[in-house]
């Protein structure tokens, strides 16, 4: 596939209209959500750490991840083509709203998805991207280390990657090893296969993947976290692909 050919993610007008009725009551500036730019006086439920914000639906850690591309990795300045695995719409706003950035998308059923692709076998060149995210999805695929190989193989000598799952164990224990009530405590989703413990952040390295794992949410004050809805325990993974 070549480069030209990327697709954008398909228009989803009424999403917008909703995101924007949705948002409405909540109005105001004592919340900002880095994700679509927009501020409120309070963050919607969320059945993570803190909050969702009203019109873009965003969540901890995709605030915090446009938060370190804005801040650390001048995201936006610099041209770069950029995949999105398993595509979340509050990411693909914040993507499309930066003019340097050709934003595409794959998943294999989302509808939010330009291409619908097993990211096991995925159907792109090798080297073709400059940047990949792939946050929350690796919990859902059988074959784990498979799907890093072909992110590793797309993704262009020098480029970067960010790769996160949940880190709710002490080691990472794979669904057919829990009993229900374990499953209940550890996995929370019908559809997680594993639930990973620290060394997860070992496996991109096992790939080829120069790995830093980076508290970023550190370097923010409380009053910062509370503002943006943030999870202070949540770290950054960035991939990096060694250049030669």
């Amino acid at each position: 596939m070549d480069y030209w050919d990327f697709k954008k993610p398909p228009r989803q007008p009424a999403r917008e209209a909703l995101a924007g009725m949705r948002a409405l009551p909540f109005i105001g500036n004592t919340k900002e959500c880095p994700c679509c730019g927009r501020t409120f006086r309070i963050f919607l439920y969320s059945p993570y750490l803190t909050a969702r914000c009203p019109y873009c639906l965003s969540v901890e850690r995709y605030r915090l991840l446009c938060l370190f591309l804005d801040r650390e990795m001048n995201f936006g300045y610099d041209s770069r083509n950029v995949l999105e695995i398993g595509p979340a719409w509050c990411f693909q706003k914040y993507c499309t709203s930066k003019p340097n950035i050709e934003y595409t998308s794959a998943d294999i059923s989302s509808s939010l998805a330009a291409y619908h692709m097993d990211i096991c076998d995925l159907d792109f060149g090798d080297q073709q991207f400059d940047s990949i995210i792939c946050y929350h999805v690796l919990e859902h695929i059988e074959d784990d280390s498979r799907a890093l190989e072909e992110l590793f193989r797309i993704l262009k000598p020098g480029g970067w990657a960010m790769i996160q799952v949940p880190v709710e164990s002490d080691r990472t224990r794979e669904r057919s090893e829990l009993n229900e009530e374990e499953r209940r405590e550890f996995l929370k989703w019908e559809d997680h296969l594993r639930v990973y413990g620290p060394e997860f952040f070992e496996l991109p390295a096992s790939v080829g993947f120069v790995v830093d794992i980076l508290p970023f949410a550190e370097d923010f004050s409380p009053e910062e976290i509370e503002r943006f809805g943030l999870d202070p325990a949540e770290v950054i993974c960035l991939c990096k692909k060694p250049a030669s």
